[in-house]
């Protein structure tokens, strides 16, 4: 599966994304494990839809590590 920055706007990289990915230290970088997962989001469009990594949407949050502020 394909590496993500924490600047893109992608699910692999949205707090609510619940697909398998690996996250490193400062969370600055994602691979995603899973080639789609669940959306969490609450208040999301997408809701319990089945998504793609790569995909994107309007309702996107950032994923923040621990020790994350931005």
């Amino acid at each position: 599966m394909a590496t993500w920055s924490k600047t893109q706007r992608v699910c692999a990289t949205c707090r609510y994304w619940m697909g398998r990915r690996d996250i490193e230290h400062t969370a600055s970088f994602f691979r995603a494990v899973d080639g789609r997962g669940r959306c969490a989001n609450p208040r999301g469009g997408f809701r319990r839809a089945e998504m793609s990594e790569g995909a994107s949407c309007k309702d996107w949050e950032c994923f923040k590590g621990e020790g994350q502020d931005g």
